[in-house]
């Protein structure tokens, strides 16, 4: 088992406990899930929990850590007890691992849950796939991974960003244990530079502990813009009309040109290529 439990400065009670919930519910009924989520999300916290929770129930869990194929089924194969050696007593090669713990699977209950699946190899994505036809319950998580493979076939949640009372609480328990007095003040200026990341949070009191200057936003969640754009050309439209009821044709002249301005900067703004890092789209 390589997912290791999380220190003790997020032992808070569980910010996705609802996600937890519903991934523990959807792999006792035999399902497969796929998490996905920007770094810092909580994708690994979840994993833990939710092992923490099939641990408790009496299931055997793998959960290995990422590495080479065969490192994997290794580990695969140590956390569910199978044999790793031919009756000649030679190891087992990376095929023959695949084979045996497939083989395994089939005859008992067990899961897995593979935390950095955008990482795997197309070898390891092919026998996951394999053991998902064959009614295998996985659960995979993985920082928005490309739109093939069994990345399309498994049902997906998207982990959104956490409220602000949580990220709130992860950075009053990081400032305790780093011994940092904070104002209120301070925490709503952290909570706009982490914007509902768990991991930024706590990156972000520590550049304060640190006295490092953190002004830079990693996080991805971004607001979007189209709605003020269209309020501003409704603004000017508004002013081109009543440069037109009273007969006043300079404020006529201007909304004109301001909502043409307007309009043209939305076009250039919806022409520009854009690369969307979500799954299957």
């Amino acid at each position: 088992m390589s997912i290791r439990s999380v220190d003790g400065s997020v032992s808070i009670s569980c910010y996705r406990g609802a996600e937890k919930e519903r991934v523990v519910a959807a792999l006792l009924a035999n399902a497969s899930l796929l998490v996905v989520g920007e770094d810092g999300a909580g994708k690994t916290f979840l994993a833990e929990r939710v092992i923490e929770d099939l641990w408790g129930r009496g299931f055997p869990v793998a959960a290995p850590a990422i590495g080479t194929v065969k490192q994997m089924l290794l580990e695969i194969a140590g956390d569910l007890g199978v044999d790793t050696e031919t009756l000649e007593g030679k190891p087992m090669t990376a095929q023959q691992l695949q084979e045996t713990i497939a083989e395994w699977l089939e005859g008992n209950v067990a899961f897995l849950v593979m935390d950095n699946a955008h990482r795997f190899p197309v070898s390891l994505r092919c026998w996951l796939e394999k053991l998902h036809l064959q009614g295998q319950p996985i659960l995979l998580l993985a920082t928005y991974p490309p739109a093939r493979d069994i990345f399309l076939k498994l049902p997906r949640i998207e982990l959104e960003a956490l409220p602000e009372r949580a990220i709130r609480e992860i950075m009053e328990g990081e400032a305790v244990s780093l011994g940092l007095q904070v104002t209120p003040g301070k925490l709503a200026d952290w909570q706009q530079r982490a914007i509902g990341n768990p991991m930024l949070a706590k990156r972000v009191v520590k550049e304060e502990y640190l006295g490092l200057e953190g002004n830079n936003y990693d996080h991805t969640q971004w607001i979007d813009g189209t709605p003020l754009l269209i309020a501003v050309l409704m603004c000017f439209m508004i002013l081109r009309f009543l440069g037109l009821g009273f007969n006043n044709t300079s404020l006529y002249l201007i909304g004109g040109i301001l909502t043409v301005a307007v309009g043209m900067v939305r076009l250039m703004i919806y022409s520009l290529p854009r690369q969307s890092n979500r799954l299957g789209r």
